[in-house]
Order: C-alpha cells, then structure tokens, then sequence
C-alpha cells in the first residue's frame, strides 16, 4: 500500500512539473528544415519544430473569399515563431504546393525576413498564387533556411 500511495504521489508531481513547463519542447531540425504537412486554407499548418535557434510554430495560407478560375489570386501567408537565439537571424521560406497525390503544383517563395533575438514573430506577405494550384492543393511541402 505504501508503495502505490508512492507512486502516485511520484506520478502527481511528474505530471504537476511537466503542466508547469508548458507544452512540449520544439523538435530540433536540421538547417535547411523540409517537412511535407497536410493544408487546409486558412487554417495554420503546425510546424513545431526548432531551426538554429528559430522556434517555428505555424504557417498560414489565407485566400481571399472569392477566386476565379485560371485567375492569380493574392494570399497571405503568415510565419509565426520566436527566435529564442542570441541573434537576429534572417529566414527564407519557400512553400510547394501539392495534390493529394503530392504532385507539386505551384512553388510559393515568400522574401527573405529578419527575425529579433528573444522575440516572438508573425512574418506576413502577400503573393500570387494559381487558383488552379489553390484549388488543388491538399498538401504543402515547407523549406525552411536560417541564415
């Protein structure tokens, strides 16, 4: 019995320190970072990961509400993140978009930004992309280069 009480308690404060700590910790990545994740418009692509000392959280790939067919259609997409390296550090992004099948259908490469040292960032410009590569697209392949 007091072996179970033990362990409990052991387990109640593990539980309590890692609540404590925050969500978990940013997966580390090579310098470029590459990743293949599902898209929905709109909504934010979760990265999680660490580059060089730049925590990327998401990136977002806002379309306008109408688009026409065959037409370039002006997005937003947005790089949210903190840079919790002990420089400012200049990052290039590029996105692919795919099919369902992760055919490429269209290279988004946004211009190059600088990111502060112990700051948070939510990097956003405006590109063309195809609306024919919009309505496709299902997936997005992430390129990520800190410098």
């Amino acid at each position: 019995m007091q072996r179970s009480i033990t362990a409990l308690v052991i387990a109640l404060v593990a539980g309590g320190v890692a609540s404590a700590q925050g969500a978990a910790p940013y997966t580390p990545s090579e310098n470029p970072f590459q990743g293949d994740y599902a898209l929905t418009l709109g909504r934010p692509v979760a990265l999680h990961v660490e580059v060089a000392g730049i925590r990327l959280d998401s990136i977002t790939l806002r379309t306008p509400a109408e688009v026409k067919a065959g037409e370039p259609v002006r997005c937003d997409v947005v790089v949210a993140g903190h840079n919790a390296g002990e420089r400012k550090a200049e990052l290039t992004v590029v996105l692919l978009l795919e099919d369902r099948d992760v055919k490429a259908l269209e290279r988004v490469a946004l211009e190059p930004f600088k990111v502060k040292s112990g700051k948070d960032f939510s990097e956003s410009q405006q590109i063309d992309v195809g609306a024919d590569a919009l309505a496709a697209a299902s997936r997005v392949y992430v390129f990520v280069q800190v410098d």
